[in-house]
């Protein structure tokens, strides 16, 4: 925005300063309408996380995301983990103040001291102790350490032992840690910023700001790159070897109103601001610029930051009092619900000649820029005359400090500070406002001859501006503007089909002798207009621009189902109950298998979407260009339709959201985690690679539950799985299947193949965990040797005493049959040990009579060997000691 250079007379009265304050009004005014009416690029895409569980708090001072892709949260009663689907409470002593991250290992301190976060013998999560040095605060990691630090001591940490123990001079206390590049900087009370040289505590030789006190540094680890807040609400970035250098905001003033808590890098141009006051403000870190401003207004829960964190896939994740919220400017979605004057259900969307039109349940509003108010705001800068006090009024600059009185020269050139110009032009605000005619549902938004046409419950308007004017007083169904006669057709809720002709709005009498409830209408490709009915389907044929015939089609539709059609190059479809029917040589609409069977489906602004039960698609050949896989982050969807030059989509979700979708500039995702094993039958199980997870057969369903963190799509991902040795198929891709469950699961060793795939259908590689079911331990082959073993000494028993009183013979014969059986299942198990055999039950049943008859022989044996010894014909004696001569 150009300069404005104001010059006061020597003598200045009440009259001049109202005619500089209208002059500088009318200015402001015309500077903002050069911009265009339309020139907002939306909101940053954002995402709201929070704990089911109430009895788990959730205000969190620090975040910290491993490789794996999870993600620790501060809190009063642990540190919350989370993978982007399930939350997980990891109980410490007392509330946790700090959190650090160093080798993929978690570190926290709070009221307990300081410890490490573990994972104990059944591979669940815990906390271990390394210090139980009181009210620990601040931590940092760097060179392979950990420090740590409370108001009396700094603890130095090397390979989980405590190192060094460093204590303050006399009258002096520790105020927190930072790191810079890894070097440790530790903030005392009495001797300002000091640095930690040689676990010992020096005067800094690596360059910072020293103007000012630094409150928080944060790096980007893609770059190394580092920034750091001072408490004077200013940002400096530093790269490895370099002197600070001060990011020069445009809107640094409203840094400085909001009070600047905290920091992280989006991306190398793009850095997020937490403030105590207004949300998030993202800032182009090259020009200064600000880019966006997330606050309670565009839809962050709570303008109060907590803690902030840059994650690794160019989100931020923002903690508050309510939970966190991702934000995500990378993501091709920008929010455009958030503007104030917007009420009612979203229903639909046009945008035309840059203005934007939201039709909603109370009517319709264009989004316009707030000239007058802005102007108002931006000339109080100017109301200081000589000998009166000059001051920045409260509003949108408030944030600038108060001057004190000050008398102006003669003759003085006044020129605001540039940072207000260039704040009015980067910090536009635009709101809703309702256009006046229209007090009823609006549902429909079309274009007729560059003219915009708005339909309802109220009836049928032309628009302009913030205007409309009738054009039919009724409540229609829907409107279309034919081409093929340059007529616009319009259902009533009285089944009446009115036609108009565009501009005049006269009606004609071309279809009055059709009556039906025609919910959709549509054109196809050979000059045929298609009006859906009930029960019914009409096709009105033109020639050169004048109707020739007119045909029904008869359609099966018990359920009155709303049917709405699509034309396909030559081809005609139709969508209703579920399933999609193509218009025939036979004249007649039949089942068409093609296309599955739409999971969901819906027409508008002209375009047909459906749901196939794993994205959401259309025939358009328009729309192919457009990576349409992004609208799986929405599974149900009220409204879709590309914008004026078909290389965007204005998106309204079932949860009353407005979205502009970039669909040619959507970025992929080139880093993705791997495929964690959460939980095992309840139990967690961490995978461990080249290594065999052995597991009791369970009593009850059996089931692995898995998940790839994925916090950009993860309510799209989808899984499949396949277990080796027991099927040879794989699953399904759905987003369910990252539960793979077994009613029943036989002893043996098996693998689970695991693969996901994210809402672009990248597919991730295939993860394979060996596990193995052991048998309950009574059909284990060494309790049936113990059985055996057994069973052979009380026949070894039964045969002494049956030999020596034939009435025991019966008894003998019992328990050699017992031992018989068990030595032959001892054999079967052992085998079945050793060689693996997955068979049906019939082919097992013969197994088992083949091993018998192979122990058969030694059965034989047995039996006659335990008969001779009843007999008396065997005697089993047992050694006795030699008895003394002399006995």
């Amino acid at each position: 925005m150009n300069e404005v250079f104001l010059t006061f007379p020597k003598s200045t009265n009440f009259e001049d300063v109202e005619r500089m304050k209208n002059f500088l009004y009318s200015t402001v005014a015309i500077l903002f309408l050069s911009h265009g009416a339309f020139s907002q690029k939306g909101n940053s895409f954002l995402t709201h996380y929070s704990p089911k569980d109430e009895r788990i708090d959730f205000r969190s001072s620090g975040m910290v995301q491993d490789s794996n892709g999870l993600i620790y949260f501060t809190s009063k009663k642990g540190v919350l983990e989370f993978d982007g689907n399930n939350w997980q409470l990891i109980s410490t002593p007392s509330a946790v103040y700090t959190i650090s991250l160093l080798n993929n290992e978690v570190y926290v301190g709070g009221i307990f001291g300081f410890g490490k976060l573990i994972s104990n013998e059944r591979s669940q999560r815990i906390f271990q102790s390394l210090s139980t040095a009181p009210q620990v605060f601040s931590s940092a990691a760097a060179a392979g350490k950990i420090y740590a630090c409370s108001e009396e001591l700094l603890l130095v940490i090397d390979e989980d032992k405590i190192q060094k123990e460093i204590r303050p001079n006399e009258d002096d206390h520790f105020l927190g840690l930072l790191e810079v590049h890894g070097h440790i900087f530790i903030k005392t009370a009495a001797l300002g910023l000091m640095q930690v040289e040689a676990d010992k505590i020096v005067t800094p030789t690596y360059k910072l700001p020293a103007d000012s006190e630094i409150i928080f540094s944060s790096s980007y680890p893609k770059t190394g790159d580092v920034i750091l807040g001072t408490d004077d609400n200013r940002l400096f970035s530093l790269k490895a070897n370099g002197a600070p250098l001060e990011i020069k905001f445009i809107d640094q003033g409203l840094l400085s109103q909001n009070r600047l808590v905290s920091a992280a890098w989006v991306n190398e141009n793009l850095i997020a601001c937490g403030t105590l006051l207004g949300g998030v403000i993202l800032v182009n870190a090259q020009t200064g610029a600000t880019e966006d401003i997330i606050n309670y207004d565009q839809g962050l829960p709570d303008n109060e930051v907590f803690a902030m964190l840059g994650d690794q896939h160019d989100g931020v994740w923002v903690a508050h009092e309510y939970g966190f919220t991702r934000i995500a400017p990378s993501i091709p979605f920008r929010s455009f619900n958030h503007y104030p004057g917007l009420s009612g259900n979203l229903l639909c969307v046009k945008a035309l000649k840059n203005q934007l039109y939201v039709g909603t349940t109370l009517g319709l509003f264009q989004l316009v820029k707030e000239v007058s108010s802005m102007a108002t705001k931006y000339a109080s800068v100017t109301e200081g005359v000589q000998g009166q006090s000059t001051h920045i009024r409260r509003g949108l600059f408030g944030f600038l400090k108060r001057r004190t009185k000050e008398t102006l020269p003669a003759t003085t050139l006044v020129k605001p500070p540039i940072s207000v110009y260039k704040s009015v032009s980067s910090l536009e605000r635009f709101s809703y406002k309702r256009v006046e005619g229209i007090s009823g549902k609006v549902s429909q938004l079309i274009e007729v001859n560059g003219q915009l046409v708005a339909a309802g419950l109220a009836g049928v308007f032309e628009i302009n501006n913030l205007k409309a004017r009738s054009i039919l007083p009724q409540s229609v169904h829907a409107v279309f503007f034919a081409q093929t006669i340059q007529q616009l057709l319009v259902s009533t809720y009285q089944d009446d089909l009115k036609v108009f002709t565009p501009g005049s709005w006269k009606e004609t009498q071309l279809l009055d002798t059709l009556r039906d409830n025609f919910s959709y209408i549509f054109e196809d490709e050979i000059q045929n207009i298609w009006l859906c009915g009930r029960e019914k389907v009409y096709r009105v044929e033109t020639v050169d621009g004048q109707i020739s015939d007119v045909a029904s089609f008869p359609i099966s539709n018990p359920s009155l189902d709303q049917m709405v059609g699509v034309a396909y190059g030559n081809d005609v479809y139709l969508a209703n109950s579920g399933e999609f029917k193509i218009f025939d040589r036979k004249e007649s609409f039949v089942k068409y298998d093609s296309f599955p069977g739409p999971h969901r489906y819906f027409a508008s602004a002209g375009y047909f979407w459906f749901n196939d039960g794993t994205q959401w698609r259309t025939v358009d050949k328009r729309l192919k260009e457009l990576k349409l896989q992004w609208l799986g982050l929405f599974p149900n969807l009220r409204f879709l339709a590309p914008d004026e030059n078909a290389q965007n989509l204005w998106v309204i979700t079932a949860n009353n959201e407005l979205y502009k979708f970039s669909g040619t500039q959507a970025p992929a995702q080139d880093k993705r985690f791997p495929l964690l094993l959460r939980h095992v039958s309840g139990q967690e199980i961490k995978i461990v690679q080249g290594k065999q997870v052995t597991l009791d057969q369970p009593e009850t369903e059996f089931s692995f539950d898995f998940i790839q963190p994925d916090y950009v799509s993860n309510q799209a991902m989808q899984y499949r799985y396949q277990v080796k040795g027991l099927t040879s198929t794989w699953t399904s891709w759905s987003n369910s299947n990252h539960i793979a469950s077994f009613p029943f699961l036989p002893p043996g060793s098996y693998q689970l193949a695991i693969q996901s795939r994210d809402l672009l259908g990248n597919e991730s590689k295939i993860e394979l965990i060996s596990f193995k079911v052991l048998a309950p331990f009574w059909n284990r082959w060494w309790f049936y040797a113990l059985e055996f073993v057994f069973f052979a000494f009380l026949v070894f028993i039964s045969v002494k005493v049956s030999g020596s009183n034939i009435k025991y013979k019966y008894l003998s014969d019992i328990l050699s049959l017992l031992s018989v059986i068990i030595f032959i299942q001892f054999i079967s198990t052992a085998i079945n040990s050793i060689v693996t055999i997955k068979s049906t039950p019939v082919v097992q049943f013969f197994i088992q009579v083949s091993i018998a008859l192979l122990v058969f022989p030694a059965e034989l044996y047995f039996r006659k060997f335990m008969d001779a010894a009843a007999k008396g014909k065997i005697q089993i004696k047992s050694k006795r000691l030699k008895q003394p001569e002399n006995l």
